[in-house]
């Protein structure tokens, strides 16, 4: 979607304008619209009940053929989540209307305490993420979409207002971009997105700052990655691991950013019930969140930020198949910085290919900070929903930054407890470690963690689970089903503040 920053109401013309209005702090549309704004309040025809939709018919000769308002709500209750999905709201209305384009006026009056950068974040977000649709393949061609082209106005503030609202709307324009790009790789049918394609997607970042390398099997098995490759023995489509690097310029070292790239996860022998099965696709989200990171890197989302830190992304993709040569419950294999691992089940593979990444993490970036994000467990599910994703860690300033940057992307993050007994769990009679605890244990999702955590050293380290917040969640304006492209703001926000 085009989002474009207005200069002034009274010039724009068009076939529809669309104000966000709160209770009691109208927005000054200008002089071509401002009476019938007035009138509508004066009728009682103007809503203002958050999320509320009216639409008034203008005179012929008018500046906009029609003008809608989207309500607000209260003013003093206003947060960017309102902000995010009432623009949504704005966007659904004008393509509903059938129009190409449409004018966005937002009041500052009605933005309460949010910011007019955070306002412009959010508006932007919203209008983009909206107007997302996911085309599959199709026998006819999907018809061409509406309401595509929006400029946005702040109206009333100062100067310095409409300068920081301008400037959150074009970094929220290139993080709802990225987010949607990592939607369409989640969104894929598992035979179209196989690691070979996550590969090509990386690739195609390349430019500029951002380098990609990809390892084929040849060179995974010269690094040793046993416990990746591992996985991927049980089926015809071959792994890659896919290193992208973006440098900031004269970094005091990097931060890597890893992500669970299983482009389809039967279980393995191990193998999952068939009910739902085909949402397994959406086990490589991490690695689609990584991915939208750098899409954004390479469009300018790091806006005025300057880094002090090089950005590492690390994907590890493969698929785990139950084919005639998959491992077994009770295999042992070795991971690339030593580690032997039992495997007692097939279907806890993503912890497997994360223990690789963090190992070449270590050994070929000496990272002052790690993320990984991965669908890593149902059991986070059953703990958290879909609304929010578990994060667990050895460093609570991490954890902390990482919570505040998924507060500002209104992406919750929710603390779950990392213990030494955690830990313990996982020591097993036939390796080093075994990749799952004891049933008499429980704790699932931190179980995951814990195995994590035994390949990450002293490391400053940050687990992020976000197999429920991944795809599934409540449908809520500007996410209607299927992949979220959760974390990608996150991560953003993340980085920008390094």
């Amino acid at each position: 979607m085009k989002i474009r920053p207005a200069l002034a109401v009274g010039r724009a013309r068009g076939d529809l304008a669309v104000a966000l209005v709160a209770k009691g702090a109208l927005p000054d549309p200008g002089p071509a619209l401002r009476d019938a704004l007035a009138a509508a309040e004066r009728t009682g025809d103007l809503k203002t009940t958050f999320r509320t939709v009216s639409l008034f018919h203008q005179p012929p000769k008018a500046a906009f053929r029609r003008l809608g308002c989207v309500g607000l709500g209260e003013p003093d209750t206003a947060d960017t989540e309102k902000l995010r999905r009432a623009s949504a709201v704005a966007q659904a209305a004008a393509a509903e209307v059938g129009v190409a384009s449409f004018l966005l006026v937002v009041g500052r009056a009605g933005l309460g305490t949010v910011p007019p950068f955070a306002a412009g974040l959010a508006v932007a977000e919203g209008l983009a993420l909206g107007a997302y649709r996911y085309e599959p393949p199709k026998l006819r061609r999907p018809k061409p979409r509406k309401a595509e082209d929006c400029q946005v106005v702040l109206a009333g503030g100062g100067a310095r207002d409409r300068r920081q609202f301008r400037d959150g709307l074009e970094l929220g324009a290139i993080g709802a971009a990225a987010t949607a790009f990592a939607r369409d790789l989640g969104n894929q049918p598992s035979n179209r997105c196989t690691p070979a394609a996550l590969a090509r997607a990386a690739r195609e970042l390349a430019g500029g700052r951002i380098r990609v390398k990809v390892l084929e099997r040849a060179a995974m098995e010269r690094l040793r990655m046993g416990a990746l490759l591992g996985v991927a023995r049980g089926s015809d489509e071959p792994p890659r691991f896919i290193v992208l690097e973006y440098r900031a310029g004269r970094a005091k070292g990097s931060v890597c950013v890893l992500g669970k790239g299983l482009t389809f996860d039967s279980g393995g022998i191990s193998i999952k019930p068939a009910a739902k099965m085909d949402e397994m696709r959406y086990d490589m989200c991490g690695a689609a969140a990584v991915l939208g990171l750098f899409h954004a890197l390479a469009r300018g989302g790091l806006g005025a930020s300057r880094p002090r830190y090089d950005v590492i992304g690390l994907i590890a993709a493969a698929e785990n198949m139950p084919g005639p040569n998959a491992q077994k419950p009770g295999d042992v294999v070795r991971a690339m910085d030593g580690h032997t691992i039992e495997v007692l089940n097939t279907d806890a593979e993503g912890r497997l290919v994360l223990a690789d990444a963090i190992a070449y993490a270590r050994r070929f970036h000496a990272p002052v900070r790690l993320v990984d994000l991965a669908t890593l467990t149902g059991a986070v599910v059953v703990a958290l929903g879909h609304e929010c994703a578990g994060i667990m860690g050895n460093d609570q300033a991490l954890i902390d930054a990482l919570r505040e940057a998924g507060l500002k992307a209104d992406e919750p993050l929710w603390q779950l407890p990392l213990w030494e007994c955690h830990k313990e769990q996982l020591k097993s009679k036939f390796a080093d470690l075994a990749n799952i605890n004891g049933p008499q244990h429980g704790n699932g999702a931190i179980a995951g963690a814990a195995f994590l955590s035994h390949f990450v050293g002293d490391v400053p380290w940050a687990h992020l689970d976000i197999a429920g917040a991944a795809y599934g969640g409540v449908a809520k304006d500007y996410y209607k089903g299927g992949a979220a492209g959760t974390a990608v703001r996150t991560l953003l926000h993340w980085v920008r503040a390094l």
